[in-house]
């Protein structure tokens, strides 16, 4: 079925609306082949065709290795950190007060579609012990607290939902300890990474809400091992505050911030326990 497109007018370039309606078609599904593509559009095969061409040449779409299936590609996360300028715009002030409260180094990311986070911005420490990230790198989520505390949030009681196809590309594949971790961050909120993606350096890392109680990206505060752990529940306590104030910003209600969302970690725990 064609989706419902609300732009008209002599102005619409039509390739352009089609090529947008093919990236809509993907909502709700992590994988679709060219037939599903195609009627979903309500465009040929041959046309969706060289759409989906242009667009996996653009980095926009990926196809799968046997060449059947297609999904939203990472160039749109790249350009997430550019349309996420309203994020980025409503956290950076928040950003540097938690900088300025601890004088370290404050961190903020979104998911990927390969289930790496994806650095859109960070503050600086003044101190000479740093993490080597920089705005614009991708690291493992299930190696970062910032992408431990994004998937303890995940809906994933659907598996065809985007956060279980995400989900389903953790590399190594999710564990039963990991399962544990995710149900414990759930638990207290916050996320640790124990120099699981530097040596030396420990980060407590927060979700960001969005209006559904989805998360869209995530903060954290790192810095040397024991400085961090030192300080662990004043950290955590300030970037939860913190991660709750833009999360209604961003239209997040009191009330949705605060609640359990998901069971991921539950659900972790006893998807892969015979593993």
């Amino acid at each position: 079925m064609k989706l419902a497109r609300t732009t008209s007018g002599k102005y619409v370039v039509e390739a352009v609306a089609k090529a947008l309606d093919v990236l809509d078609a993907f909502e709700n599904s992590g994988g679709l082949s060219l037939n599903e593509i195609s009627q979903r559009v309500g465009c040929n095969k041959s046309r969706t065709f060289r759409l989906l061409y242009t667009l996996v040449e653009r980095g926009y779409v990926q196809r799968s290795a046997d060449g059947t299936r297609y999904r939203l590609g990472t160039k749109l996360v790249e350009r997430a950190a550019n349309v996420h300028r309203n994020l980025k715009d409503i956290a950076r002030g928040f950003m540097l007060q938690v900088q300025e409260e601890f004088n370290e180094t404050v961190n903020l990311s979104v998911m990927d579609d390969t289930a790496n986070v994806l650095y859109v911005d960070i503050v600086e420490s003044s101190r000479p012990f740093r993490m080597t990230a920089t705005v614009g790198c991708r690291l493992p989520a299930h190696l970062t607290s910032m992408g431990k505390a994004i998937l303890a949030s995940m809906r994933i009681d659907d598996p065809d939902s985007p956060d279980s196809v995400i989900l389903k590309k953790l590399t190594p594949r999710p564990s039963r300890t990991l399962g544990k971790e995710l149900a414990k961050i759930r638990q207290r909120g916050y996320a640790i990474d124990n120099e699981e993606s530097e040596p030396g350096v420990a980060c407590i890392g927060v979700p960001i809400l969005d209006g559904t109680g989805r998360p869209v990206a995530a903060m954290s505060v790192s810095g040397s091992l024991h400085r961090i752990l030192t300080s662990e529940k004043k950290i955590a306590d300030a970037l939860l505050m913190t991660a709750k104030r833009i999360s209604v910003q961003l239209g997040s209600e009191d009330s949705v911030s605060r609640q359990v969302i998901s069971s991921s970690g539950a659900d972790l725990e006893a998807r892969y326990a015979r593993r």
